[in-house]
C-alpha cells in the first residue's frame, strides 16, 4: 500500500512525506525469521545462562563434604570488633568490616569480618577447626595453596586470593571448610581433591574481582 502523508518543515511550509508498505514487509520477514529462529537463540541464551561465570552448584563434594548456596544479602560495612549475626556458618554473604585481610597468608586467629570481606573480593578462604591440632592437615592446606597458578591480576608479592584461617566458630562436626561469596564447602574430613575442585569452581567469583593486598593483620606467609 502507498501513499502520502503532510509534514511541517522546518521553514513552517508543508512538504509530502511518501509512505510505502517497506515496514509491514519488514515485519514480516522478522516474523518468519522468528518462527524458524527462536529455538536456536533459545540454545544460544541457554548456553549463555550456563557458561564459565557460573559457580557450581550446590550439593555433596568428595568423600566426606558438602557446598551449599547461599542467597546473597547486602554487603555492608560495621565497625570492626562489632558483632555480626550472619545466616550461615561458616558466613558466605552479608555484613563485614571494611577492610579485608592481608592475601596469600595462614591465620591461627583472624576475626570472620576481616575475612568475609576477602571473600567478596573473589578469593577463597580455607578454614580448619581442629582443638586438639592438627598440624599435618594444615600443612596439607598450605600446600593446596601453593599448588594452585598465579592470579594474573594480582601483582608484587600476592601469587592468588586465598587464606588459610583457623577457626573455632565453626560447627563442631565441620573439621574443615572453604568460602567464597555466596558458597561455601563444609567437610568431616580433609579432602584436597575436593577442596581443589571449590578453588577451580568459586576463585574470582565475588561481587568486587579485586586483588590489591589488605591490611597487615598478622599471619605468616604461605
Amino acid at each position: 500500500m502507498t501513499g502520502t502523508a503532510p509534514t511541517t518543515g522546518t521553514a513552517g511550509t508543508t512538504r509530502t512525506t511518501r509512505t510505502t508498505g517497506t515496514n509491514v514487509a519488514r515485519w514480516a520477514r522478522w516474523a518468519r525469521w522468528a518462527r524458524s529462529g527462536i529455538p536456536l537463540l533459545g540454545a544460544v541464551f541457554a548456553l549463555a545462562g550456563c557458561g564459565d561465570n557460573d559457580p557450581a552448584p550446590g550439593g555433596p563434594l568428595g568423600r566426606c563434604g558438602q557446598v551449599t548456596r547461599v542467597a546473597e544479602e547486602p554487603a555492608l560495612h560495621v565497625t570492626p570488633g562489632q558483632a555480626i549475626g550472619w545466616s550461615s556458618n561458616p558466613p558466605a554473604t552479608g555484613r563485614h568490616y571494611p577492610a579485608w585481610a592481608g592475601w596469600n597468608r595462614s591465620y591461627s586467629l583472624l576475626a570472620r569480618g576481616y575475612w568475609l570481606h576477602n571473600a567478596e573480593h573473589g578469593g577463597v578462604v580455607l578454614l580448619h577447626n581442629c582443638p586438639d591440632g592438627c598440624a599435618a592437615d594444615v600443612e596439607a592446606l598450605l600446600a593446596l595453596v601453593r599448588e594452585q597458578p598465579r592470579d594474573g591480576q594480582c601483582s608484587g608479592s600476592v601469587r592468588n586470593r586465598i587464606l588459610v584461617v583457623a577457626d573455632p566458630d565453626l560447627p563442631p562436626q565441620t573439621r574443615f571448610a572453604a568460602v567464597a561469596w555466596g558458597a561455601y564447602y563444609a567437610a568431616t574430613c580433609l579432602d584436597p581433591e575436593a577442596l581443589g575442585s571449590f578453588i577451580a569452581s568459586h576463585y574470582a567469583r565475588g561481587p568486587e574481582d579485586l586483588c590489591g593486598d589488605g591490611l597487615a593483620l598478622g599471619g605468616a606467609p604461605i
